[in-house]
C-alpha cells in the first residue's frame, strides 16, 4: 500500500523565529526507495534582513533523519551542490557519525569548530492522494486504407481498459538555515516534491532551490 512505503521514524528539526535550535521526534514519510521522476518547486520562504547569500561560508549540513543511509546520500549530494557554489561545508554524518544530529550534538560540535551556519532539512508532511479511475472502452476504426479494398479490410477494434487506482505523492520539506553563533533561524524555506524519486536527486533540487532563493 502507498502509505506503508512512507513510514519510518526520524529526528526532525523544527523552526520558530523566536527560538533557537530545537528538535522533535515525528513520523518521517519517505518514498526515496522507488525509482520515479520527481519535480521539486519552491513554495515559500522567509529571510532575516541581516542575512544574505554573501555571508554564507562554513556550513554544517544536516539531513534530519535517524536513517543513516538516507542521511548519508542526502548530505553528500547537498555538499556537492554547495561546493560547486564555492562554499565550505561539512556533513553531520561525517562529524557526528551514527550519533543522531539532535540539538545537544549539533551545539556541542558548533561550539568547538569554525561553523558559521547550520543548514537542516526536515520533512514537514507527506500527502498521498489516491484516485480511482473507472474502466473504459475505446473503439478505433481501422479502415478502409485503400478505397478498392475497403469492404474487405475496413473494421473496428474495441480496447477495454480495466479500472485502477492512481496514487500521487507529494512531500513538503522545510529547509532552515541557522546562525551557528546565536542558534536563531536566518532563512526558512518550504519546498514541494511531486512523485519523489531518489534521495540524491531530491537533495540536489532542494540545494538548488535554497541557494537561488537566498537574496544576495
Amino acid at each position: 500500500m502507498a502509505r506503508s512505503r512512507l513510514q519510518s521514524l526520524g529526528e526532525m528539526w523544527t523552526h520558530d523565529t523566536n527560538v533557537r535550535f530545537t528538535h522533535v521526534s515525528l513520523t518521517l514519510a519517505v518514498m526515496f526507495a522507488l525509482a520515479a521522476c520527481s519535480t521539486t518547486k519552491a513554495v515559500d520562504h522567509w529571510q532575516a534582513e541581516s542575512f544574505s547569500r554573501s555571508s554564507i561560508d562554513h556550513v554544517l549540513i544536516i539531513g534530519a533523519t535517524t536513517n543513516r543511509g538516507y542521511r548519508l546520500i542526502f548530505e553528500n549530494e547537498f555538499e556537492q551542490r554547495l561546493t560547486k557554489g564555492g562554499l565550505k561545508s561539512v556533513k553531520s554524518v561525517d562529524v557526528l557519525g551514527d550519533q543522531v544530529p539532535d540539538r545537544e550534538a549539533v551545539e556541542a560540535y558548533v561550539a568547538k569548530h569554525n561553523i558559521d551556519y547550520v543548514v537542516a532539512t526536515k520533512l514537514e508532511r507527506a500527502d498521498v492522494e489516491t484516485t480511482y479511475v473507472p474502466p473504459s472502452a475505446v473503439t478505433y476504426y481501422t479502415g478502409p486504407y485503400y478505397p478498392s479494398y475497403g469492404q474487405l479490410y475496413g473494421s473496428t477494434v474495441t480496447l477495454v481498459k480495466e479500472g485502477y487506482s492512481d496514487t500521487r505523492s507529494t512531500l513538503i520539506l522545510v529547509t532552515t538555515i541557522f546562525d551557528a553563533k546565536s542558534g536563531d533561524p536566518v532563512w526558512v524555506g518550504r519546498s514541494a516534491t511531486f512523485e519523489p524519486g531518489s534521495i540524491g536527486v531530491l537533495a540536489g533540487e532542494i540545494a538548488r532551490i535554497t541557494w537561488t532563493n537566498i537574496a544576495p
